[in-house]
């Protein structure tokens, strides 16, 4: 089912929009991979093997907005789209809903992220 409505705390982010999230997801996949790649053929020292968490962190970014249909700067902004015109939210319990969906979903891409560049680094 595809959602084409603002509910607060909930969707924030039209077809559209969930399509560029993915689209940066899959970049950030990339990007993780060339990672690895490097810090392998390359033997950087195992300390920067850490430095997973940047592209990881773009890519969980993409894929956990366009899964959540949510975008958590939209939603710390009080913004909305889905048409590709962004719509100011004026309702202070919307607003407030949406600023705790945004930090929610910024925990989970920087928790998720320090979980994969610290699986990188114990075990290669």
């Amino acid at each position: 089912m595809v959602q084409h409505d603002y509910l607060p705390g909930q969707c924030n982010i039209g077809p559209t929009e969930i399509k560029a999230r993915m689209r940066m997801g899959y970049i950030g996949l990339g990007l993780m991979l060339l990672f690895i790649i490097l810090a392998e053929v390359f033997h950087f020292p195992k300390s920067c093997k850490l430095l997973l968490f940047v592209p990881s962190t773009f890519a969980l970014s993409g894929f956990l907005q366009a899964k959540q249909k949510f975008c958590f700067l939209y939603g710390f902004l009080g913004l909305f789209s889905f048409t590709g015109k962004q719509n100011k939210i004026y309702q202070h319990d919307a607003l407030r809903k949406d600023r705790k969906k945004a930090v929610l979903l910024v925990l989970q891409m920087l928790s998720g992220s320090a979980i994969l560049g610290g699986l990188y680094y114990v075990l290669f």
